[in-house]
């Protein structure tokens, strides 16, 4: 049996998706950490359209995976596997056929497992949509934002008034702020805008705009997550779902240093996949 038949049998028959955390050679499936249990019958159908459609890549991906998809019939039996190995690639039953499979849509398949409460998969979106956006960090640029460079402060729509502050600090001393400085920063960000989605927005807008990955992830994107970390996470997801392209990005870099991201997930979806194949 050629492994689209094999899929189109197995599936047929599938009334319960388990999602296990690890790949291949990580023991037996029954002693595996389930981390998503997927019983609706459109979800299941999703599941499905996302792990079949796509083009068979003739060899396999090095690397062991690190997601298993299990497929369970009425009776709770196993039916077949496959492991998720990277951004938008699937293995199944690597053993028997030896041939992955690159996926249609490699974006709504992550999304659909952080949505579904798979956390860490915003992760391998980030350098793809940092790519898309153009905000990554130059050869010819310092990785940390130079003090005394307003023009680099505008650029990056650092909220105005936190500009006269943050001008004579560099981008790497940034990140290190004494809290009292930070509390300060709040308070001033909060009188300038009481609204705390409008706050979030700002702040989220900001992050995106940070090269990738230096100061992004470091630096200056270390003091904006604290700022952010002062705001309600229910305004920072509903500031998320605006729709504008660089606070898609904050969103993002803001969600993969949390440990639940479905929300956030959720809110940038419709973003990201106009942005992302």
């Amino acid at each position: 049996m050629l492994l689209p038949e094999r899929l189109s049998d197995v599936w047929t028959r599938t009334q319960t998706v388990r999602i296990l955390d690890e790949g291949l050679d990580d023991g037996p499936l029954d002693d595996r950490q389930v981390l998503v249990q997927l019983t609706d019958q459109a979800q299941v159908n999703r599941a499905q359209e996302l792990t079949t459609n796509g083009q068979f890549a003739g060899d396999i991906c090095r690397c062991l995976g690190d997601l298993t998809l299990a497929l369970y019939d009425a009776d709770d039996r196993i039916l077949g596997s496959a492991t998720i190995h990277g951004h938008g690639r699937i293995s199944w039953e690597r053993s028997r056929f030896a041939d992955d499979l690159k996926v249609a849509e490699p974006t709504a398949l992550t999304l659909f497992l952080a949505e579904c409460g798979v956390s860490g998969r915003l992760l391998s979106l980030f350098t793809d949509l940092v790519m898309a956006l153009g905000y990554y960090e130059r050869s010819d640029t310092p990785q940390f934002r130079p003090a005394g460079a307003p023009a680099v402060l505008a650029d990056r729509q650092v909220p105005d008034t936190l500009r006269s502050t943050l001008v004579s600090i560099d981008g790497n001393s940034a990140a290190n702020l004494p809290e009292e400085r930070v509390h300060v920063l709040v308070q001033r960000l909060t009188v300038a805008e009481p609204d705390p989605i409008a706050r979030a927005d700002a702040l989220l807008g900001w992050l995106g705009r940070l090269p990738y990955p230096t100061e992004a992830l470091w630096g200056e994107g270390i003091l904006v997550r604290r700022l952010l970390a002062t705001l309600p996470e229910a305004d920072i997801v509903a500031a998320a779902a605006t729709g504008e392209p660089a606070v898609a990005l904050g969103a993002l870099n803001w969600a993969v240093h949390q440990p639940d991201d479905r929300l956030v997930a959720a809110a940038i979806a419709p973003t990201l996949r106009r942005l992302l194949p």
